[in-house]
């Protein structure tokens, strides 16, 4: 592929790519279903964790879940089907199909990414998603039982474990065309910093209510 030929795949893909990813899954059902906004309820987030909460309907919840999956598998699809004999039109698109959940400009908010990662990897490789939900389940039930610190040691856990994983086990259950296994590698930890991103404020919001309740505990004593 020429320097010409990738920067267009580049473009289409970082563009059709962040299209797909912004289309507001939670918004959408939300409103048509219950007719509420879900960007002025919960926490506000545009994901399936908030809609379930603030809804309470498990169906209509996994209905959100599967469109912002198939959102990131779509993004692959769109960039295997014009890049399909290089991975730059999958990472490319997967990249930004993440980022336009997390910070949609059509509706001023967003998710988490993290169904929308999940929905990519299983289009082009679930390793990721393993190696995620390896680290999550990790996090979550050793370390500290609180699902944003979980997810951010289930993504920084996830790029770690990537980069220290061969090539040919990674080759073995690639979907996407891949020469350059440092592509599929640096993609996915580009992936898993947006993540990451997403879940700081909330991990600080509980540092600071841990905070106060031990300062309120302290003049109480």
């Amino acid at each position: 592929m020429s320097t010409f030929e990738s920067i267009l795949v580049s473009i289409a893909s970082a563009a059709v790519g962040y299209m797909l990813g912004a289309i507001p899954t939670a918004w959408l059902v939300m409103r048509r279903a219950l007719g509420r906004d879900i960007r002025s309820e919960g926490s506000h987030n545009v994901g399936t964790r908030n809609f379930y909460e603030v809804s309470g309907s498990k169906w209509l919840s996994v209905a959100v879940l599967l469109g912002d999956a198939l959102k990131g598998a779509a993004a692959v699809w769109f960039g295997i089907f014009i890049s399909p004999d290089d991975f730059l039109g999958a990472g490319v698109a997967a990249f930004f199909a993440v980022v336009g959940h997390n910070y949609n400009i059509f509706i001023r908010a967003g998710g988490r990414g993290l169904a929308t990662a999940a929905g990519a990897a299983l289009a082009m490789n679930p390793l990721p998603l393993v190696l995620f939900l390896l680290m999550y389940v990790t996090g979550f039930y050793i370390i500290r039982r609180n699902v944003h610190i979980a997810t951010v040691i289930g993504a920084l856990g996830m790029a770690t474990l990537l980069f220290n994983t061969p090539q040919p086990i990674i080759e073995y259950i690639q979907f996407a065309p891949l020469e350059y296994v440092s592509q599929f590698k640096v993609a996915w930890t580009a992936i898993a910093l947006l993540v990451v991103v997403k879940n700081i404020e909330p991990i600080r919001e509980l540092v600071g209510a841990n905070r106060e309740a031990d300062e309120e505990s302290i003049r109480n004593n």
